[in-house]
Order: structure tokens, then sequence, then C-alpha cells
């Protein structure tokens, strides 16, 4: 088993993670947890600059030896990737199907999309508190959840000052993102480019050189938190406004779903029958097509390969 003196824990332990302390935490004690299975695997490998996809699967395999299911292999895995990338190894696929892990369905069969009418309230709420400094700060970031389906992490360290072409209205997010995973959302409209200037009012510098963010200066991943608390004080949560904040991430992809194929996303129905009348109603035996076309946009929008439905499914429910 591995102990203080293995070289893939002391390598956890010293490897450079993204994202807030907690997340690090999560990260690198599930990695751990790989190291000492493939050591119990009686594999030798000593840097995880040298892993490939054979270690993975030894892992898997002694994994599913103890009883262990797809998800919280999937986990495993996903942690020991993040390492792997914290030592420049990019050689590990980034398909679990590679080693015969497949994800279950997390569709919605109802959606959590905020409704846009409550989200503009808070909106204004916030804007206009006086009880908080940082309250309008919130309100911009929120808007760029709301705007531009971002994560609150990603809307927290989107950098405005380096990342924003105005010319070719596009944004470039890279930081702050699930798996390190950089995106570009192109054709940026109207509505969203005014999202943008109101934040520009808020950049400061960060930690790091020559890098801009929302965040209050010096506040760092608590800040994350403040937005939170913000937002629930102003009444977005389930219990109140029927969605917490992340619902304005799932409003956006709503939105996109609406716009391009003319009819509700499938959680916006009462059943899969009800979902597929009213798509052959408006769209024809087209409605499948302006589906699949939709939801490739979207998984990209949202910081994933297209082709994931599993990614769709949870914003949007199912068509099938």
């Amino acid at each position: 088993m591995a102990g203080k003196s293995d070289s893939l824990v002391f390598g956890v332990n010293r490897g450079t993670l993204s994202g807030p302390r907690s997340k690090q935490e999560r990260i690198r004690e599930t990695a751990r947890f790989f190291a000492q299975t493939l050591r119990a695997a009686r594999m030798g490998a000593q840097k995880w600059s040298n892993l490939n996809n054979k270690h993975f699967q030894r892992v898997v395999d002694q994994m599913r030896g103890r009883g262990a299911g797809d998800g919280r292999i999937a986990e495993v895995l996903s942690a020991a990737r993040h390492v792997c990338r914290a030592y420049g190894n990019e050689c590990v696929s980034r398909d679990n199907s590679t080693f015969g892990v497949h994800r279950g369905t997390i569709a919605n069969p109802t959606t959590k999309a905020a409704d846009p009418d409550k989200v503009a309230q808070v909106l204004h709420a916030l804007r206009m508190d006086t009880s908080y400094v940082h309250a309008p700060r919130a309100a911009a970031q929120i808007e760029l959840m709301y705007q531009l389906g971002l994560r609150r992490e990603e809307a927290a360290k989107v950098d405005l000052v380096n990342d924003w072409n105005r010319i070719e209205h596009t944004l470039l997010i890279q930081h702050g993102t699930k798996g390190g995973r950089p995106r570009v959302i192109e054709a940026l409209s109207e509505q969203q480019e005014t999202a943008l200037k109101r934040a520009e009012a808020f950049v400061s510098p960060s930690n790091r050189k020559g890098i801009y963010n929302l965040m209050p200066q010096g506040m760092g991943d608590e800040w994350l938190h403040r937005v939170d608390y913000a937002a629930r004080t102003h009444g977005m949560t389930k219990k109140e406004m029927g969605c917490t904040l992340h619902g304005c991430r799932h409003e956006r992809f709503r939105k996109m779903y609406k716009d391009h194929c003319g009819f509700l996303p499938p959680n916006c129905h009462s059943s899969l029958d009800a979902f597929q009348e009213a798509a052959q109603n408006v769209a024809g035996t087209g409605w499948m097509q302006r589906d699949a076309e939709v939801r490739d946009q979207i998984e990209a929008t949202a910081g994933h390969s297209p082709g994931r439905r599993d990614i769709s499914n949870a914003y949007l429910g199912s068509s099938k």
C-alpha cells in the first residue's frame, strides 16, 4: 500500500492544481486513493508524468474486483487525470469508455432553469443594495452566468482585459474552468456584450501577474462563497425561486435550445410524448435534427465536447 514514502503520493501533495482549495483537496484525496489502488495492483510507476492507459486500466480492474461502480471509478480516474495534467502528462485517454467505464444517466426530468423575471428582480435588488459594498459586483457576475452560461467560478475569474475580443465578438474562458479546459464563446450577442461592459467596472488585478478578474482584490476564492450568499440573501434559493444560482446556467441553455429549435426542451414538458408531439408540430420530422444540432452547440458552450448527451440531458432532459 502507498505510504508517506511513495513517490506517487508525494507527487499528489506537490502537484499544482487549480480551483477552490476545497476542490483541490477532494482531488488530492481521490488521487491518493488512485495511487494506493495502483500499488495494490502491483504496478510500480514512480511518476505521474509516466502514467498511461495501461496504469489506468489496472486501477479500473482492481476497483471492479472490489465491487466499485462506474460512478466511483469515473471519479477516481478524473482526479488522477488532474494530477497527470499538473505534471504535463496528456497521454491518458479522456474517454472513460476506453477503460470500459460508462456514465449513468443524469437527465433531469424537470427543468432547473431560473425564471428570467425573477433573475431580473434579484439583479436589480443587488445593484440597489447599499448594505453590502460588493453587492453590485455580485450582480455583475450573476448576470454573466445568466447571459453566457458560465459556471460560478468562471464568471468570477473571467479576464475581460485579455480575453474579450471586442472586434471579433468572442470571449475566451480559460480561468476557473472544469478540468482546466479552455473554450471560446463566439458570436456574442448585444445583450451578452452589454453584460460584459457592466462587469468591466469591477475588473481587478488577480494574484497572478498580468491576469485580471472580477473578484475583490485580495479576497481569493472566498469570494465564490460570498456570491452564493449574496444571491441567497436576495431570494435565489430553491425554496423561494424554485432554483439556485446554478439555475442561471440552466436558463441560458434552455434559451439556446428554444431559439434554435422553436420549441421548448423535453424537461419543460409534462412527458416525453408531450415533448415529441410539440416538437413535431413545430418542425415536423426535422425536429430530431434541430435537437441534435443545438445539443452539440450547448455541450460545447458548457465546456464539454459535442456529443456529450449526458451533459445536455442534465440541462434539457432526454429527447429519447
